[in-house]
């Protein structure tokens, strides 16, 4: 398969901001792609990043349970106020889940540091800085950018 100019360009622009686990989930029988639970970190400190298949690329790679796989994950943040640590309910960000962390980069895409680095569209976080410590709950299920690697 070839890919284009304007693939590798959306591949590389995500890329640089994936996080890399293991697929713990896979749910297909949603509406709107497939959803995707990845389980991030090392021995004893982890934690799972849910999102839905933003591209169509999980559908497309037949991935199954075990697999090491790169993904970006995009979260959108609601009730947003001051924080005071790092941590996530029940140590997975999904709809619902309490995010509390540290922002480590601000822009288009926010970087938190809730114990993981996660990804959080920057509209949806006003008003942050670097080093802030936020709390927010997730919106909804996150936007899954699969980035194929071999």
């Amino acid at each position: 398969m070839a890919m284009d100019f304007e693939q590798l360009a959306f591949i590389e622009k995500w890329r640089r901001r994936a996080a890399r686990g293991v697929i713990v989930a896979l749910d297909g029988r949603s509406g709107g792609g497939p959803i995707v639970t990845m389980r991030v970190g090392e021995l004893g400190e982890r934690m799972d990043l849910r999102g839905r298949d933003a591209t169509g690329a999980l559908r497309k790679a037949r991935l199954t349970l075990g697999d090491r796989i790169t993904m970006a994950i995009e979260y959108v943040a609601r009730d947003v106020t001051p924080g005071m640590g790092a941590s996530v309910t029940g140590d997975l960000v999904a709809p619902g889940a309490i995010v509390e962390g540290s922002i480590v980069s601000t822009g288009e895409l926010t970087v938190v540091d809730c114990g993981v680095e996660i990804l959080v569209r920057g509209d949806t976080l006003p008003g942050v800085s670097e080093g802030d410590v936020v709390r927010f709950a997730v919106a909804d299920e996150g936007s899954a950018y699969y980035i194929p690697t071999r």
